[in-house]
């Protein structure tokens, strides 16, 4: 027995040993199976987190659905000059545009970050991060939500240096840089703040907003216009509507038990 449990330490001990040798100095099997369980404890810490908001919901919680439109004839967005980092080049096939206003030729407006904007329960936050990612040189996504107190991981995956600039005023404004590809910051803030501008410094084209508020009941308009504010308690509220170009719109909205309401919004270009 002695003798077996001899043979089985120097084959694993050789085996580790041929594994680094093979990375190069880079990460050894051990990093990598960390960084696994890692990930697949964040999944299920994701998932947890959303059944743990559906379960903690009210019984007779209500929803509102939404769209958003524009009126008139929209802005042209002009393309990015991304010429002067070539990484940020190379990682389009075809060119990029602003994301200022984003359109459907039906008028369905995205990016307008709806929320309730009277809401004072208690509500703590989620124990799952929110991201945001820096991918292909451009802020993803372009307009977010995360609730006071919950941690923001900002993740560079681009293989260049990014320079994270977040202009708040309620909060505490930083600047980092972000010079690895893979590299994540966390960030949570603590007071509740309706946007926060993130830039890069390096880059000047990136931006993108973060709505920070002390409650879950928040939705993003998609590229048809549509949002969702979910598992929200009975009652009345005011509902306001931001967009970064046409500013903000309000509207009161009353919702009974189990209630699914629609509501629309229209911005008008100028």
């Amino acid at each position: 027995m002695t003798s077996m449990k001899r043979f089985l330490t120097l084959l694993l001990a050789g085996s580790l040993t041929l594994a680094l040798a093979c990375g190069g100095g880079g990460e050894s099997a051990y990093e990598y199976e960390e960084e696994e369980e890692e990930t697949a404890a964040a999944e299920a810490g994701g998932s947890q987190t959303a059944q743990t908001a559906a379960a903690s919901a009210p019984a007779d919680a209500a929803t509102i659905t939404g769209l958003v439109k524009l009126e008139g004839t929209p802005p042209a967005m002009p393309p990015i000059p991304m010429g002067a980092d070539a990484t940020c080049t190379a990682a389009h096939s075809t060119p990029v545009t602003a994301e200022d206003v984003v359109v459907a030729p039906d008028g369905s407006l995205a990016n307008v970050f709806v929320y309730v904007k009277d809401y004072n329960g208690p509500t703590p936050a989620p124990s799952a991060p929110a991201l945001l990612d820096q991918e292909g040189c451009q802020y993803k996504p372009h307009v977010s939500g995360v609730q006071v107190g919950q941690t923001l991981n900002i993740k560079n995956s681009d293989p260049t240096l990014h320079n994270v600039h977040a202009l708040a005023q309620a909060n505490k404004e930083f600047n980092i840089g972000q010079p690895v590809q893979g590299m994540v910051t966390e960030k949570v803030f603590d007071k509740p703040e309706v946007m926060i501008r993130f830039k890069c410094d390096v880059h000047g084209w990136m931006n993108s907003y973060v709505g920070v508020l002390p409650h879950p009941y928040f939705g993003i308009s998609s590229t048809a216009g549509a949002f969702t504010i979910a598992n929200l308690p009975p009652g009345t509220y005011t509902i306001e509507a931001w967009h970064e170009k046409f500013g903000t719109q309000q509207q009161q909205v009353t919702v009974g038990a189990k209630e699914s309401k629609p509501i629309s919004f229209t911005f008008k270009a100028s």
